[in-house]
């Protein structure tokens, strides 16, 4: 076992850390080397990341990015963290790197590792944007369970997924009858409008890609609103996404997408490989032609070319949920949580094995109190106050929301969601 800090890691522990992602039971690209060294070069607030690493036979089979936090919520307890800093703002996904091969003995090394005060770490953990079924996240509860290590599930959530479908089918045979057609419809418009045919093309090799990307995305809304978030607008972003597509550019794990008609580019995205895994960083497209809604057909014909590849078994558009209109072109869907685990601590073990009671004895009261409106709604001849209303709501045991009552139990409560 070992702790590492990004400033410590060589040549041979970035080459030993790039063959764990390739290996990794659950493919995440926001924690191959490529992008966390490169953003350390970049970024002040990636100086608290921890990386604790598990080894075997001058291999890495585990690593877990983890930074220190004084304060859980409102409870005075130190904790661990996916979620610091960098992480909370620029990964989508923090399921930690481990080896498909004996996944749950390394987890249980881990685990145990971090039960001891001499790992560094407090004794409460929290990941999030974890796995919410698969393989990684059964061989983390079954770790759990051989050191002991209570786990809390804080939230549950799905967002947009594709997969591939069995022939002769295709995931637009999964979409409605009339989104369907409007696609078609936008597909037709665009292409009258510009005098060619839309054509899809993979530029992941070229190394003039990024930067065309980068002039499309500055013109449009992410380039000219504030907050919009464009590579240009944010201090170093230019420099550090170049070199992060460069290094995944190096693995062939760089993939650029274009759509265009003729010489106009209609719609770019940008997207990194990880096993079988494709994950989506960022996309734009032309503002001069919003009225067909080019985003949507530029997403649609990317899905078309990736599902295509043989290699592909998830693709993760990395969307956040709240954006429905944008979700709703992708009728598959992935399953992410946020766990609280106790590896150690007297203290740290009772609040994550009493949170569900006192959820549960929330829940009651407000089922409670909810009868009772209706209740007295009837008796008074007119409805009652809707489920939730009212002062009770804010929790049992827990008055103004203080106390392990008001720990997160929501994507929209977690540091990520």
């Amino acid at each position: 076992m070992r702790t590492l800090r990004l400033a410590d890691v060589g040549a041979d522990d970035a080459a030993r850390w790039a063959d764990l992602a390739r290996r990794a039971v659950e493919p995440n690209p926001f924690l191959d080397p490529s992008f966390l060294l490169a953003a350390h070069r970049w970024f002040d607030d990636t100086g608290d990341i921890r990386l604790v690493v598990v080894e075997e036979d001058d291999r890495m089979v585990a690593l877990l990015p983890l930074s220190r936090r004084p304060r859980f919520a409102p409870l005075p307890l130190p904790y661990a963290t996916t979620a610091g800093p960098f992480l909370a703002r620029r990964a989508p996904l923090c399921a930690p790197l481990v080896d498909r091969h004996d996944t749950t003995d390394v987890l249980t090394t881990l685990l145990r590792h971090l039960g001891r005060r001499s790992s560094g770490f407090p004794g409460l953990l929290e990941l999030t944007l974890f796995p919410g079924d698969g393989t990684l996240h059964d061989a983390l509860h079954d770790a759990a369970r051989a050191t002991g290590t209570p786990v809390l599930e804080r939230y549950r959530f799905e967002r947009a997924a594709g997969r591939p479908v069995a022939a002769p089918g295709s995931w637009r045979d999964l979409l409605s009858t009339s989104r369907r057609r409007k696609l078609r419809r936008f597909a037709r418009a665009l292409e009258e409008e510009l005098g060619q045919p839309l054509v899809g093309e993979e530029r992941g090799d070229d190394p003039r890609a990024l930067a065309d990307f980068v002039e499309l995305e500055a013109a449009g809304w992410k380039g000219t609103t504030p907050g919009g978030g464009a590579l240009r607008v944010v201090p170093h972003g230019v420099e550090w996404f170049t070199e992060v597509a460069e290094g995944f550019r190096a693995r062939r794990l760089l993939r650029i997408f274009v759509l265009r008609a003729g010489d106009v580019t209609v719609y770019m995205s940008v997207k990194l490989v990880c096993g079988g895994g494709v994950f989506g960083v960022m996309d734009a497209y032309d503002e001069r032609f919003a009225r067909w809604s080019p985003g949507v057909v530029g997403r649609a014909a990317e899905v078309d070319q990736l599902l295509a590849d043989p290699r592909v078994e998830l693709f993760d558009p990395c969307m956040h949920p709240k954006n429905a209109a944008s979700t709703a072109l992708y009728p598959q869907r992935r399953t992410l949580v946020g766990l609280l685990l106790a590896p150690r601590g007297a203290i740290d073990r009772a609040l994550v094995r009493s949170v569900p009671w006192l959820r549960s004895a929330r829940s009651t009261l407000r089922d409670g109190v909810r009868r009772a409106g209706d209740v007295t709604g009837r008796m008074r001849g007119r409805r009652a106050p809707a489920p939730g209303g009212g002062a009770a709501s804010s929790g049992a045991g827990a008055p103004d929301g203080q106390g392990p009552a008001s720990v997160a139990t929501s994507p929209a409560d977690s540091a990520r969601s």
